[in-house]
């Protein structure tokens, strides 16, 4: 690109959360490891990184994607594959979420996340006139879609999952797929999802635990429980930086999915509504991106993107309140993981570049009427 606008009410929102996530982090981290700094040092490297993917994806033209569909779809089943049969060849007993490059653990699941975006949004916009067809046009996306979100629940990973198959319904909706055959495949998804939760014992004991009005708070309850504890402990105001006491005492790994907790017990019901304000302005400035893009596949990547970094807020945060079942998923720009910070970076960049390319275009059609008015 040429000439690059940045989109500063954008930049403004994403350098708040990852300025005061990394402090909320680094305090919900300081009693767990010797070296207080260790998980904050590791945060500012991955951050490096990020950074500097964000500002490659941010000059890196969005449509040149298109081109690349068919790399980007191998890539998936790539990823999917490798990582099952990686884990097993190396006799990992852990789940097969991660993929061991050195000293380094990419979580496939979030790369394929924002894989299936691009690809769904170049699928949607090229396939426009054949949608009436079911044959030829829905049913090959809602297998793709099928299959992915499959081989990420036998990782497992069925929060992942789920959260791909919400993605995908979104973009499905509106990109003018009929509501007949979403809800077709919504219900043949839910009730899937449903029996393969009951078949697993821990995914199926999550759900009851939410459920159950009688929770053993010493076992299954316990992480909910304290982090409740530590929400209603901060009050209004909160009790301030480094002052938690759920994180020392009774909170495990509370920097990665419960580090909303940390900051409700800190910061209080100010500095968590504050928090929230800016997901929802960061969400509203992705939606008026889209609003205002010049193509269909453009729009539908930005909303795809917007509320992919929206709903694992609104997850992660509804987890740590007790709204939901204990899902493992992240908090964007906030919690402790590497994978998670990488594509957050590489979405938030995709998104500035799409904006940019929205007031090129407006400068470009401006110049073009004074051209003609001359």
């Amino acid at each position: 690109m040429k000439h690059f606008h940045l989109d500063k009410v954008l930049f403004i929102i994403v350098i708040i959360l990852f300025v005061a996530g990394s402090v909320v982090m680094y305090s919900a981290s300081t009693s767990q490891h010797p070296d207080s700094a260790h998980y904050l040092k590791r945060h500012l490297i991955n951050g490096s990184i990020a950074i500097m993917l964000g500002m490659i994806f941010a000059r890196f033209p969005h449509q040149y994607f298109r081109p690349l569909r068919y790399v980007i779809l191998v890539g998936i089943f790539a990823l999917l594959v490798g990582v099952l049969l990686y884990n097993k060849v190396n006799g990992y007993t852990h789940p097969a979420r991660w993929l061991y490059i050195g000293g380094f653990s990419l979580q496939v699941a979030d790369f394929v996340r924002l894989a299936m975006i691009i690809f769904i949004a170049d699928y949607l916009h090229r396939k426009q006139h054949l949608l009436h067809d079911f044959k030829a046009s829905i049913l090959p996306i809602f297998v793709l879609v099928s299959s992915v979100v499959i081989l990420i629940a036998v990782q497992p990973d069925l929060s992942s999952s789920l959260m791909i198959m919400m993605l995908s319904l979104i973009l499905f909706y509106l990109g003018n797929v009929q509501i007949s055959h979403i809800s077709a495949f919504l219900s043949l998804g839910s009730v899937t999802a449903l029996i393969y939760a009951w078949s697993n014992a821990y995914m199926w004991q999550r759900i009851k635990t939410h459920l159950s009005e009688h929770v053993d708070i010493a076992n299954e309850g316990f992480q909910i429980h304290h982090s409740l504890m530590g929400l209603a402990h901060g009050g209004i105001a909160g009790v301030g930086l480094g002052n938690s006491y759920v994180k020392d005492l009774f909170l495990p790994e509370p920097h990665t999915d419960f580090v909303f907790s940390i900051l409700g017990e800190e910061f209080g019901f100010i500095g968590s509504f504050t928090f929230l304000l800016l997901f929802l302005l960061l969400f509203l400035r992705g939606l008026r991106i889209a609003r205002n893009s010049t193509d269909f596949f453009s729009m539908l990547l930005a909303i795809g993107i917007s509320f992919s970094l929206f709903s694992f807020a609104m997850v992660n945060i509804g987890v740590v309140t007790g709204f939901l079942p204990v899902t493992g998923l992240p908090l964007p720009l906030i919690s402790y993981g590497g994978s998670n910070l990488l594509i957050t970076a590489i979405m938030l960049g995709i998104l500035f570049n799409i904006s940019s390319h929205n007031e090129s275009g407006k400068i470009l059609s401006s110049e073009r009427m004074l051209n003609l008015e001359y």
